[in-house]
């Protein structure tokens, strides 16, 4: 691969990043206007619970045909139109005036952002070759740490500053940035086929993906491992602020903190997956039984800084199980079907946020406002995937062939 190649790979990449950035800060902010939002509207925590999920009902339900119509139609199709998508619902959620409106556009909102995925991660197997894949993949999916980071700190200055209405109009420009940045760096780009032309072309097909059981097992861990993740990313700032009585603008600075160490985490752990293969599912086991033990603590942690420095430990490991994951469609199908298994086991990853917010926010009333139950739910969910990642066979025959992607229209 020349100079030239690598350089507009490496641009690319950033591009997508990027992308994943803007997703993860669009879908974030709710989060932290959530006390703003149930003071306007008069919402409970369980209708704000509804919230947060109606986003996950619409993510979850796009993953599988995100994936098939990225394979179908082409990534750059799919990324401009799922970007300009949420975009307008995200500008849309600040005129929201009842929760029937809100549940609405949190809704589209959700079906729009649950595009990208499958798109990004196809584009990763286009413009990297096979060996680069993974590496390259868990760079990209650490933009949702840094997405994680970069949220607060943005939005919580922005929410003191002006309605929390204003905020959602501001962010969705975020969105259209992007989709020039991706026209840009996109053209006249070369695909990456001239190394792989020697290799036998398989398409296979979305039944061939349906029955790999190997996929099916890291959807469920996915699930479970995501209903604690979801559940404690959407309730966490509401948490530091009713339980630890910080306000806004220090939660926006703190929950940065876990974040940088999610990001760090997911880097690393890419290295160490394209190193150990089958074998990684041992560091899944252990990330699982970590991540339990850190939520059972956090749900009786005396401090704020005790909370958020079992939360840190706890996104390291959350992090290499997310490389884990997210990397398995490359390791495991061919390229021709890469969106539309990102897109499987994705769905169930995401079809975790229907349920996890909604029953944090059940948990939280029915004990008076206490998040003690509600994380011990988190954690036993932890312990379900811990149990799942056990079945993963070590030596998992990977996917070795690799359809050519000359022509195929992006």
């Amino acid at each position: 691969m020349n100079v030239e190649l690598k350089n507009r790979s490496h641009l690319i990449l950033g591009v997508l990043f990027f992308g994943w950035m803007v997703s993860y800060i669009d879908r974030t902010a709710i989060s932290l206007a959530l006390i703003n939002i149930g003071n306007d509207l008069s919402l409970s925590a369980t209708e704000l619970g509804f919230v947060l999920s109606a986003f996950f009902f619409g993510y979850a339900a796009m993953q599988i045909p995100g994936g098939w119509l990225t394979d179908k139609y082409g990534t750059k199709k799919l990324l401009i139109g799922a970007v300009i998508f949420w975009s307008i619902f995200t500008a849309f959620t600040g005129f929201a005036w009842s929760l029937a409106s809100l549940l609405f556009i949190r809704f589209l909102f959700g079906i729009g952002e649950g595009g990208y995925p499958a798109a990004s991660t196809k584009a990763i197997s286009i413009y990297f070759h096979k060996e680069k894949r993974t590496n390259a993949q868990t760079t990209m999916m650490s933009s949702n740490m840094i997405g994680g980071a970069v949220a607060p700190i943005i939005c919580a200055p922005l929410l003191l500053a002006m309605d929390w209405r204003n905020v959602f109009f501001l962010i969705s420009g975020l969105g259209f940035i992007f989709v020039i940045a991706l026209l840009w760096s996109t053209k006249h780009a070369q695909t990456f086929t001239s190394e792989e032309r020697k290799e036998k072309e398989e398409k296979g097909s979305f039944s061939d993906v349906l029955k790999n059981t190997y996929l099916m097992r890291v959807l469920l861990i996915f699930f479970f491992m995501n209903i604690a993740n979801w559940g404690l990313n959407t309730w966490m700032p509401t948490y530091l602020m009713k339980v630890h009585g910080l306000d806004l603008k220090n939660v926006g600075f703190i929950a940065a903190i876990p974040a940088i160490f999610g990001m760090v985490g997911m880097i690393i752990s890419g290295r160490i997956i394209s190193k150990l293969g089958g074998r990684s599912k041992y560091g899944v086991i252990f990330g699982a039984a970590v991540l339990a033990v850190c939520l059972y603590f956090m749900a009786t942690a005396g401090s704020a800084a005790i909370a958020i420095t079992y939360q840190s430990i706890a996104f390291i490991f959350v992090a290499f199980m997310a490389s884990f994951i997210f990397t398995t469609p490359h390791r495991v199908v061919n390229q021709q079907n890469v969106g539309t298994a990102f897109g499987i086991v994705n769905f169930g990853g995401q079809a975790a946020g229907i349920i996890s917010p909604t029953i944090m926010g059940y948990l939280i009333n029915a004990s008076g406002g206490s998040f003690e139950s509600s994380f011990i739910f988190l954690a036993i969910m932890c312990v379900i995937a811990a149990v799942i990642a056990v079945t993963l066979p070590v030596h998992h025959q990977q996917q070795t062939t690799i359809q050519s992607v000359e022509g195929y229209e992006l």
